[in-house]
């Protein structure tokens, strides 16, 4: 395990020697930057924004020097803890460049670029890429490598490791791999502590077939996609080739109703033999949460409902394809080719990942989130899940990407209540085990799974990712805690922190915000939030506010700091987080309670009144 004791100081210095931009280790910083979208919590020593690529070089020679783990984070969206580490803690979102080359339909791209960004490059020559997670305006292809990512349109153009043409990193000793492709085998050769990965793979070749068949030897041992799902433990990607697809000429939607969502589910065979880009399943909790916001369209009659994305040519072919399931589904349905009507349906899907953390009695956490079967066994899956969340007295809003098998579940775990939540996630890990599936469908294990994969692998696979992990990192530096010598998944749960009773309230109100960065989305996605538009920084975001503000109801951070002022400076208390933010923060609210105690601690209670008064009239 990387060294722990190194000052800060020494650490930031070296980084500012080396010529490292961005670097800041001071307390706002680390509030910023102690979270992603998950349970935890690990405070950074200090966190780098480069600006250059040749810089994570020198961030890289820095660590190894100080032996000081470093974390890669994009757009801090993971529900796993993958982008959350205790040394240095790498944003790659200024890392943002794209070049399509139409003619090979490929784009290269570097790490910190924003998914819609390759989109929007893309859709000039009728091109796209095909993954598109829920949270793709804001979410990274550095990220996306990091977890495989996926999204609802993964069933027609597969996951990042399917689009991945090749791929630049730099290894924990500080080489330089360029133009990974399946025939390159220098990588593979390298000899590290008496051994390689590619002896591995070739006196493993059982295993390799049946968990990994990326490195397999009879699939050409790929390492670009060998890298893929790694989430940062292995090397730090520099840049990316990513394949592009024809954007269809039409879209047709199927809006499919059922008794319940385990009903949907066992329909999913027969909708996949019509060959859909997508095809989600939601229920009633869903429906019902959203609608409490905004108006829904039309849904046929149900409890359950399967939206089924299919496309043509022409949007006669699409309409037709569409007419074709309809037919056969014997259920109440919907065809809808109206393009604005289709998004309505989409925003109740994309919409829910914020929605469901807020609308149960009690806030539902992101520790058991995406786990997938074999979609031919989803509706018993389902059903088992239902009894096994009963037993323990828990209650979600489920909803997932069914034509693949996976399921999506925001709980409402007691995390002050000692041991439930680690019991239920041991006996959840072994369900999705004997139904075949994975705990871990789309985001990766992070910190809350790495403990659990003996449940699902064996204790061979289980040594062989330990030696694999030892020959690309040996002293453990890349985001250690994760899958290989994991961190234990109870550990570091920023939700079972202590608020002080003084900030009771607030500290409930704080908390809303589960970090899934709608706020980060950028123009054109509504209103929220106008000083984050004009400087993207984290700390001028409603989610960076909201972090700042978690730290101070924990009493970790003074209400007077100037890490406090610093957030909320910019804050024009317009409310726009209100309207757009998909779990209720209200910075505005928040802002007057933190000046009003701010006030209160600095003059006394005389004070207070007066400053209050003249805040409320201001």
């Amino acid at each position: 395990m990387p060294d722990v004791t190194t000052p800060n100081s020494d650490v930031t210095a070296a980084l500012r020697r080396a010529g490292v931009s961005g670097v800041d280790d001071s307390p706002l910083a680390q509030a910023l930057y102690a979270t992603d979208a998950s349970l935890y919590r690990v405070l950074p020593r200090v966190v780098v924004s480069p600006h250059e690529v040749g810089e994570l070089e020198a961030v890289l020679a820095v660590a190894r020097a100080g032996e000081t783990a470093i974390t890669m984070r994009g757009a801090g969206t993971s529900i796993a803890g993958n982008a959350v580490g205790p040394g240095i803690v790498v944003d790659t979102t200024p890392l943002s460049a794209v070049r399509v080359d139409a003619d090979t339909r490929t784009a290269t791209v570097l790490p910190g670029t924003v998914h819609a960004r390759i989109q929007e490059a893309a859709a000039s020559h009728g091109l796209r890429f095909g993954p598109d997670p829920s949270t793709h305006t804001r979410c990274t292809v550095g990220g996306m490598i990091g977890n495989n990512a996926c999204g609802s349109r993964a069933l027609g153009y597969g996951r990042t490791s399917d689009n991945l043409v090749d791929l630049t990193a730099l290894l924990a000793d500080g080489r330089d791999v360029a133009a990974v492709t399946n025939t390159n085998w220098v990588i593979w050769s390298m000899p590290t502590s008496g051994s390689s990965a590619r002896s591995l793979a070739g006196s493993n070749a059982r295993s390799l077939a049946t968990r990994w068949s990326t490195c397999c030897p009879s699939r050409g041992r790929s390492l670009a996609r060998f890298l893929v799902g790694s989430e940062g433990t292995l090397a730090i990607v520099t840049s990316a080739t990513v394949n592009l697809v024809e954007e269809p000429g039409a879209k047709a939607l199927v809006v499919i109703g059922y008794p319940d969502m385990a009903t949907a589910a066992d329909a999913v065979p027969l909708v996949l033999e019509h060959g859909p880009v997508a095809c989600e399943g939601l229920d009633r909790r869903m429906s019902d949460v959203v609608a409490a916001r905004w108006p829904l369209p039309e849904l046929p009659a149900g409890g359950g409902w399967l939206l089924v994305e299919l496309t043509g040519d022409s949007a006669g072919e699409a309409e037709a394809k569409a007419l074709a399931l309809a037919k056969v589904v014997n259920a109440p349905h919907r065809v809808v080719t109206d393009a604005a009507e289709q998004a309505a349906l989409w925003r109740i899907r994309e919409a829910g990942a914020g929605l469901a953390a807020v609308s149960l009695d009690k806030p539902a956490h992101a520790g058991w989130e995406d786990a997938a079967v074999p979609p031919e066994r989803l509706g018993d899956y389902l059903r088992d899940f239902e009894r096994l969340l009963s037993e323990f007295g828990l209650r979600t809003v489920p909803y997932g990407h069914f034509g693949d098998g996976c399921v999506h579940a925001r709980i409402d775990f007691d995390l002050s209540t000692q041991g439930q939540y680690r019991h239920f996630v041991e006996e959840a890990a072994v369900l999705a085990a004997n139904y075949g599936g994975s705990m871990s469908g789309e985001h990766g294990d992070g910190r809350a799974r790495s403990e659990l994969l003996g449940r699902m692998y064996s204790p061979q696979a289980m040594a062989l990712m330990a030696a694999v992990k030892h020959i690309f990192d040996p002293d453990n530096l890349l985001n250690p805690g994760v899958l290989v010598d994991p961190a234990p998944l109870d550990a570091s749960l920023r939700a079972s922190r202590v608020t002080l009773p003084v900030m009771a309230e607030l500290g409930a109100e704080v908390h809303r915000c589960t970090g899934v960065g709608a706020c980060l989305a950028g123009p054109g996605s509504g209103v929220m939030c106008p000083s984050y538009s004009a400087t993207r920084e984290e700390k001028d975001s409603t989610r960076g506010r909201a972090r700042v503000l978690q730290e101070v109801v924990t009493g970790a951070l003074p209400v007077t700091s100037e890490a406090v002022e610093q957030a909320l400076d910019l804050c024009l208390a317009c409310k726009g987080c209100a309207r757009d933010c998909p779990t209720g923060v209200d910075m505005a609210e928040y802002k007057s309670q933190i000046l009003e105690l701010k006030y209160s601690k600095a003059n006394g209670a005389r004070a207070r009144t007066e400053s209050w008064g003249a805040y409320q009239r201001s």
